[in-house]
């Protein structure tokens, strides 16, 4: 029996990634492993196993990481394992799971959403230091075995950045629910339906919807710009989840002429309730590893925009989403959000799209992860 160690700090979340701990977590059990979990929060909601947590400062957030990773090294010396399986960013794993990405590459992309001294600024912050010294030892430690990423794109980046053997690489892209959100799937056009009249909006018009937190890494002003430019088309947007400046977003959607194009609910427990009401998602984004809605969408039966930059355009076809080449580009943006509005969403279409990402299910995900663990 193997001695498995998987690290998550505060695995109280209840994010993608730690849903994702969870499920490793279980997959180890399932193979006969022994498994313990070290964190800073509550167990993962896994009473049949060990969890060994540690009291970490609220604040400063660099200061917490170094916690976390100097109690993590210290059980480490006491006690044997055979795997060591990390989800966030320590110093010493013979397993990486890279969910967040590189950190040198998001703040490469800082330069392009915003101004030079704030992402110079941004560069010297000691909690970004600290990730990059964290990440660089987590990544060129001769005791790593395996690097998982969850995309090409975030592959190569861990090659353009770090002294890392391409060998240790695999790429897994993210996995979805596929089988659990079957139901939600089926009755999307009821559904859509009841959705529509609960919010108001027309059902004549083509549905867009954006989802992430944090506007401007996502890429919603030049969303908004690009539909400004369109506003004549019969289109609505719904934009779902957070941001400090809301309120500046909506005047902007006003002063671009979109007031009755463009509604903001911000977060949202109804999220299948969204996707079953629109005809394609969009992600502008200007860094995601691999947003977890593209699959999610597609899963969904939505068709989906993507930029080249989230990770999850990889698994877009011409049949089932398109790529903005250039989020720099107005005309780009525009040119993709004309092919989206030839992809209403229909029964046949939805199922069609759905279908490409089948084999996405975590449960296949999970195999190809555990097989690559040995």
């Amino acid at each position: 029996m193997r001695q498995i160690v998987l690290l998550k700090s505060r695995s109280n979340n209840h994010g993608g990634l730690e849903k994702y701990a969870s499920r490793i977590a279980n997959a180890f059990l399932e193979k006969g492993d022994k498994v313990t979990i070290l964190t800073t929060g509550d167990a993962l909601s896994q009473s049949n196993i060990p969890v060994f947590t540690t009291k970490t400062v609220p604040w400063p957030a660099f200061l917490r990481m170094e916690q976390f990773d100097y109690f993590v090294r210290r059980w480490l010396k006491k006690t044997k394992a055979d795997l060591i399986f990390g989800m966030d960013r320590n110093r010493h794993q013979t397993h990486i799971r890279a969910g967040n990405g590189v950190h040198a590459a998001y703040l490469k992309s800082r330069f392009q959403t915003d101004s030079l001294f704030k992402a110079c600024i941004c560069h010297l912050n000691p909690l970004h230091r600290k990730i990059l010294e964290l990440e660089q030892a987590a990544f060129e430690n001769p005791a790593l075995q395996k690097l998982f990423t969850n995309s090409e794109m975030v592959k190569r980046q861990v090659l353009e950045t770090y002294k890392v053997d391409e060998s240790k690489i695999q790429v897994i892209h993210n996995g979805v629910e596929w089988h659990e959100m079957e139901k939600d799937f089926l009755e999307w056009q009821e559904r859509k339906q009841e959705g529509l009249k609960k919010f108001l909006l027309d059902p004549n018009l083509f549905h867009f919807l954006f989802i992430g937190n944090g506007y401007s890494r996502k890429g919603l002003d030049r969303l908004l710009f690009a539909f400004s430019q369109i506003k004549h088309e019969p289109f609505h947007l719904s934009v779902i989840g957070k941001d400090n400046q809301m309120d500046m977003y909506r005047a902007k959607a006003i002063q671009l002429g979109l007031k009755d194009k463009v509604r903001f609910f911000g977060p949202s427990q109804e999220i299948r309730l969204f996707y079953q009401l629109a005809d394609c998602l969009v992600i502008p984004s200007f860094y995601d590893p691999f947003a977890n809605v593209t699959v999610e969408a597609l899963a969904m039966g939505l068709f989906v925009l993507s930029s080249k930059l989230n990770g999850g355009h990889e698994i877009l076809t011409s049949e089932n989403g398109a790529v903005i080449e250039d989020l720099l580009k107005p005309d780009a943006i525009i040119k993709a959000l004309f092919t989206a509005m030839k992809h209403r969403k229909s029964e046949q279409s939805a199922l069609k799209i759905r279908s490409s990402v089948k084999r996405f299910d975590f449960s296949n995900q999970l195999k190809i992860l555990m097989e690559a663990c040995g």
